[in-house]
């Protein structure tokens, strides 16, 4: 008769404090697995209650588990069992590194049917003082498509155009900018604002038999979540970003970034003097603009700048401009070996920061000019916050962690690297990292240092809570750019192609 009692007990009988010791033991993917055993099992382990409980145990940190609230709704408990096992299959793809499904979507190519070009995003420096030897030992092309919580913006090849994806509905929606007569420099969206950064294809004036000046514009978009559960994109002003104009070519550049409602830009250039030319001394410049305020006015459209008179005060302005002499005040002055790797604007839009990173090592351990990286090289990175008024004082600090080397990809959006978080060690192999700040999770493209010599192995690290795995990676090294969270990972091939990892479907 005790026998038969014990042959009748089932794991779904077992008292609750006895169920949990059970699943203590027991992994996320080992629960969704023990269903397969048995009616009773598949019972006891689809548990909506249970699951839920666990799923704020197991994965505090995921938005899943911050949106229960502690008084769990019944309509939370219907879909308990389907939000479990969505994080448990996410994170066991996430610990293998392996996603669960990948997405390739082809990119316009840089000149159109008719021959003209219509991408030639700006190109990056050759030095850097973020490199041992001042030398950047291997250049990426800026990438020419952007991406925000969720949101991405690309040059479609199918549609020969600018999409805005949403990656977790992948609904797509045009962005209205037409890209005929145009080429496109830079793509950015911050803050929900989407910034073409663009040029006229014809050149304006000359500056001498092979060096055009062509008029550069910014058009800015505001992005909004529509009734529907879509996108909006609606048009909000255009400024020309440089009065002068800037020559299409591989020597002139010049770096942006903004906030909600002000623009700032950096413009670096050579000196095309016959008799002040200076590799050190090139011309800088960086100026702010409100460009807060919607507007009607188009000065792509108005060369001689005479309607701007007949339209509203309501169009972009500067409202801060320095000079040389100003940069060289503050200490930001570049000259010829930049340091400068992250621009950015506060987020009250009172000052503009400016991050530089530089390599120093240990002076008993000086650089082999011909050899890998020094190990014992490390970087030392410095913010520096300037006032949009007033003559000062400038806040000098230490950076929040240490940025990888500058290789062009970053487009002086570079991200720092906690030093008490997800960080590859070599940092001067660090191409590109994308780090989840709540748990110990990134994603880090990275070169092989046991081969940085020869043949430059690009390797993909993928951290979890509960693991790190690395392995070789061809799909992210087009553009050495990462972006993305814990559901996806997105970069670009080398076939024109933007490749986007799925964890979550």
């Amino acid at each position: 008769m005790i026998a038969q009692d014990s042959h009748d007990l089932h794991l779904a009988d077992l008292p609750r404090d006895l169920f949990w010791m059970v699943l203590e033991y027991l992994e996320p993917d080992e629960i969704v697995r023990c269903r397969r055993v048995c009616r009773d099992w598949n019972e006891a382990f689809s548990n909506p209650v249970v699951l839920l409980s666990l799923l704020k145990i197991q994965f505090p940190w995921t938005k899943e588990a911050e949106d229960l609230a502690s008084d769990t709704s019944a309509q939370d408990r219907s879909q308990g069992r389907r939000l479990y096992d969505q994080v448990a299959s996410r994170y066991s793809h996430l610990e293998r590194g392996r996603p669960r499904s990948i997405q390739k979507l082809p990119l316009c190519e840089d000149f159109s049917s008719s021959g003209d070009r219509e991408w030639y995003q700006v190109q990056p420096w050759e030095t850097h003082g973020s490199h041992v030897r001042r030398l950047v030992d291997r250049l990426f092309s800026e990438a020419l498509w952007t991406f925000e919580e969720g949101l991405l913006v690309y040059p479609s090849a199918e549609h020969q155009c600018l999409v805005l994806r949403d990656l977790e509905t992948d609904r797509q929606f045009m962005v209205p900018f037409l890209i005929r007569g145009k080429v496109i420099r830079r793509v950015r969206l911050q803050r929900r604002l989407l910034v073409i950064e663009w040029a006229e294809p014809n050149a304006f004036h000359w500056l001498n038999d092979s060096d055009g000046v062509h008029r550069h514009f910014a058009s800015s978009f505001e992005v909004t979540k529509s009734e529907t559960e879509g996108w909006n994109i609606a048009p909000r002003n255009e400024w020309k970003i440089m009065f002068l104009g800037h020559p299409l070519s591989e020597r002139d550049r010049f770096f942006s970034a903004h906030s909600n409602t002000h623009y700032v830009i950096y413009m670096w250039q050579p000196n095309r003097s016959l008799y002040t030319s200076d590799e050190d001394a090139p011309i800088e410049s960086l100026f702010v603009w409100d460009i807060s305020r919607p507007s009607s006015y188009r000065p792509s459209l108005d060369p001689t700048g005479r309607l701007k008179g007949d339209s509203p005060d309501d169009s972009p302005s500067i409202v801060a401009r320095f000079g040389f002499r100003d940069l060289e005040f503050f200490g930001i002055r570049q000259r010829g070996c930049p340091l400068i790797q992250r621009l950015e604007i506060t987020d009250d839009s009172q000052a503009v920061e400016i991050t530089e990173n530089v390599c120093i090592w240990a002076e008993d351990q000086p650089p082999d000019p011909f050899g890998p990286p020094d190990p014992f090289a490390f970087p030392q990175s410095v913010t520096i916050s300037i006032p949009l008024a007033g003559n000062g004082p400038a806040w000098r600090r230490p950076c929040e962690g240490a940025l990888p080397p500058y290789r062009g990809n970053c487009g002086l959006q570079a991200q720092p690297m906690s030093f008490d978080g997800f960080m590859v060690d070599p940092w001067f192999g660090v191409i590109s990292h994308v780090t989840v700040l709540d748990p110990d999770l990134g994603f880090c493209l990275h070169f092989d240092p046991t081969n940085w010599t020869q043949d430059q192995i690009i390797s993909l690290t993928v951290q979890t809570p509960r693991s790190i795995v690395t392995y070789p990676n061809f799909d992210f090294i087009g553009s050495g750019k990462l972006a993305g969270c814990e559901k996806y990972l997105l970069g670009e091939n080398c076939n024109r192609e933007l490749v986007i990892y799925r964890f979550d479907r």
